[in-house]
């Protein structure tokens, strides 16, 4: 087993290093993968962790970056992780992580509104880019909406909402977390940018899938207009309810 023993100078910062055991009871590594202290990262290489983190690259795609500019890094993604994690902890300097969200929402040039439930929790959270904005007022015939399910921690619905230039092009308009797929956080949604909207004339179209629930909420807020189903989702309904009838035909 190797022993070793370090001591301090008095005299000055420097320490001396005895050794005590020399002898190895066991072969020296042929690789520092996973060990700490060789997988450390660099002044630099943080900061090119924390760029990369900022633009939301993920962490597998970090890793292959740093290896890639230095063929001998020794780090692991649970290196990755755990700098990841330090950052976040510094940057939120005791605020929580809603606090930090709209903080960091009003630095980014974000316009955000929230609404909370019984508990005094925030229960919807609404934001858009003043850019987005801006050109929401110069496009605001058509819109289109669409939600994303169960993809992030807390299980919450996303709410995209989306503008279709002049040209055919199409940008993002505003985004929503609503905690349930009810008429009343539809509604509250769509009544929030509906006010976002302030002078700007009213959409003509307003495109979703068959969603009831929604398609409430914009007779109430948006009662001007139309509202037209999606065709991608009514081609995927009709390949799903008419499959089994084309299979028995073929038969």
């Amino acid at each position: 087993m190797l022993l070793l023993r370090g001591e301090k100078l008095p005299t000055n910062d420097k320490w001396i290093l005895y050794v005590l055991c020399g002898v190895h009871n066991y072969p020296s590594a042929e690789h520092l993968e996973g060990h700490s202290f060789a997988g450390r990262l660099s002044k630099e290489e943080t900061s090119l962790l924390v760029d990369m983190s900022k633009s939301m690259v993920r962490p597998k795609e970090i890793l292959v970056t740093l290896k890639q500019r230095d063929a001998f890094n020794a780090t692991t993604m649970k290196t990755i992780y755990n700098a990841r994690h330090r950052h976040r902890v510094v940057q939120r300097t005791g605020r929580s992580q809603m606090q930090q969200l709209l903080r960091q929402l009003s630095i980014q040039n974000y316009v955000e509104w929230h609404r909370c439930d019984d508990r005094e929790m925030v229960a919807n959270l609404f934001w858009a880019h003043r850019i987005s904005l801006e050109l929401l007022r110069a496009f605001p015939h058509v819109l289109i909406r669409d939600c994303i399910y169960k993809t992030n921690r807390y299980r919450l619905i996303l709410l995209e909402i989306v503008g279709v230039t002049s040209t055919n092009f199409t940008f993002s308009v505003s985004f929503a977390y609503l905690g349930h797929e009810r008429e009343d956080n539809y509604t509250w949604a769509l009544g929030v940018l509906r006010t976002v909207m302030e002078n700007t004339a009213f959409p003509n179209v307003f495109i979703t899938n068959r969603e009831l629930a929604l398609m409430k909420g914009i007779s109430k807020v948006l009662h001007i207009a139309t509202n037209l189903l999606c065709r991608w989702h009514i081609s995927k309904n009709v390949l799903m309810k008419c499959k089994n009838v084309f299979e028995m035909k073929d038969k």
